[in-house]
Order: C-alpha cells, then sequence, then structure tokens
C-alpha cells in the first residue's frame, strides 16, 4: 500500500515539478520529442539512422538513404521534422520509472561538454540530444555527445546518464561510436566513494555508526547494526566507487539511512540508499566495488 501511495505521489510531481510533463497525448496529435540520436555517412555511404524517445516513453527509430530522408543539420529543424514524419518504426516503450527518471535527468541537464575536437576522418557523424520544453513555450536542446569525424563530450553528469540510456536503447544508430575503438565518449569517470561523499576511511573507521529506516509514514525507525552490514558499509567508504548518476527523483520510503557520529557523540555525515542506490544532494547514483 505505501508504494501505491509513493508511485501516485511521483505522477503528481512529474506534472507539477518538471516542464512539460504534464501535457497528455490527448492534448497534442504528436508527442514531444525528449531525447534522440542520429548517426548520418555521407563520406563512403548515404545513409541515416536515427532513434528517438518521446514525452510519453515511445522509442521510434529510422533509417535509410540520407538523399531520400533529407534529414536536416540543424537541431530545431531536426525536432521539426522528427514530429512530422510517419516513416518511423516503433521500437518500444519505456517502462514507467525509467521514463520518469528520464525527464527528471533532462530537467536539470546543462550544457558542461569539453572542446570539440577533430577525432577521424569520413567517419561520419554520431550526435545524441536532450530536449527541455520550458513553460514559456521555448524549448532547451542540450548536445549530449557527439563522436565520428569530430568528438564532444558532455562532462555533466545529468547529460552522461542521458547519453548512456541513448546508448542502451538504440545500439545500431550509437554502435559505431562504441565498438572496438571506443570513439565516443566515455561518460561519467567513476569517483572513490569517500571523495564523493566526503567521508574519508579515518572518520568512518573510527565513528560510531546508527542504522535505520525511513519509512514514507511512519518515519524514521531505528534498526540494529550488524557487523557483517558494517564491514561491508566500511569496505564500500574504503574500496567504493561512485560510477554514475541515475536521477534526481525526491526520493520516499525504501530508505535506509547510516548515519557516523564522533566519539563524543557529534553528528558528523550520512549515507542513504534506496533501491540499491545513493541518495547524495536530492539525486540518486550507482555504485559498485572494484
Amino acid at each position: 500500500m505505501q508504494k501505491i501511495f509513493y508511485y501516485m505521489i511521483l505522477v503528481l510531481l512529474a506534472g507539477i515539478l518538471l516542464p512539460g510533463t504534464g501535457k497528455t497525448t490527448a492534448e497534442s496529435d504528436t508527442p514531444r520529442i525528449i531525447l534522440y540520436t542520429y548517426y548520418r555517412q555521407m563520406g563512403w555511404g548515404d545513409r541515416v539512422q536515427i532513434g528517438s524517445i518521446d514525452e510519453n516513453g515511445v522509442l521510434r527509430t529510422l533509417s535509410g538513404h540520407d538523399s531520400d530522408l533529407k534529414w536536416p543539420y540543424k537541431p530545431e529543424e531536426q525536432l521539426e521534422y522528427l514530429s512530422q514524419t510517419d516513416k518511423f518504426a516503433i521500437a518500444g516503450t519505456l517502462k514507467y520509472t525509467e521514463l520518469f527518471a528520464a525527464k527528471s535527468l533532462i530537467f536539470h541537464a546543462e550544457d558542461q561538454g569539453s572542446r570539440s575536437i577533430p577525432a577521424a576522418c569520413d567517419a561520419g557523424t554520431e550526435k545524441s540530444y536532450a530536449v527541455r520544453y520550458e513553460k514559456d513555450g521555448s524549448r532547451a536542446i542540450v548536445l549530449l555527445g557527439m563522436s565520428g569525424d569530430d568528438f564532444f563530450e558532455n562532462l555533466d553528469p545529468d547529460a552522461q546518464a542521458l547519453y548512456l540510456l541513448l546508448r542502451r536503447m538504440f545500439p545500431g544508430v550509437t554502435s559505431y561510436a562504441y565498438g572496438p575503438d571506443a570513439m565516443g565518449p566515455q561518460g561519467f569517470e567513476p569517483i572513490p566513494f569517500a571523495e564523493f561523499t566526503g567521508l574519508d576511511a579515518d572518520t568512518a573507521m573510527n565513528s560510531e555508526i546508527r542504522s535505520g529506516y525511513i519509512d514514507c509514514e511512519a518515519g524514521y525507525i531505528p534498526l540494529e547494526l550488524t557487523e557483517e552490514e558494517k564491514t561491508g558499509l566500511l569496505s564500500l567508504i574504503l574500496e567504493g566507487k561512485v560510477t554514475g548518476k541515475a536521477d534526481c527523483l525526491m526520493s520516499g520510503g525504501d530508505i535506509y539511512s547510516y548515519a557516523f557520529y564522533d566519539p563524543d557523540g557529534s553528528f558528523i555525515e550520512s549515507l542513504d540508499f534506496s533501491e540499491g542506490l545513493l541518495i547524495r544532494s536530492g539525486c540518486r547514483y550507482y555504485f559498485g566495488m572494484p
């Protein structure tokens, strides 16, 4: 019952907090594109491959000769093209949780990229974009990454998570960049767990650790910390790494918290986890051991 209530709240928040996400298909004949990726080759061929995700989570693909499809070059024109063409094939639908997570990342994504540099010759061009629709009707188009003849990597963790999603959803489009030579952007650089959380190993080893469960209705419930649990937690701090950003959702229920206190009882830091993800500054991150 708690989980049902939690997801009902998420549905409401989707319409309130995320610009453009409250619009339904009934309000528009053509759902708006929120993510898309494409590969164009004109050096030693004549082909275009496109993959897009709309605001309802529907995945569409399109491929063919560039001379036939006449795929535009500018992002604004590409979005108009995607909204008007009927040549796409339906490739599936994102799960609701994946769609909501993607929208939360799009809401925060920024261009923090590195300089675009020449990378190859006649390799074609692969580009991926996120589209954020503002309340005033305008839209912001964020370049997530580019590979092929030129290379561009957006260093924003939100952008990297979205680029990873597009790679996973449309491997036929991005496979060139992620073949044996791995020419494309490499994504989130793993960060030592201690460095990311600011909780150094010595402090953790000499702290009193109190564990608890945060229930969305009952609040904080203290739990007994087992030796096995403590050992695993310290090992994570000593050797673990944060490997990527998952979403920027407001986490509710199923949160396990570990609070660290110094010998005199003063609070130092806490580590919170939800569904196997680390919660930090209102967002959730993947982590793991070497």
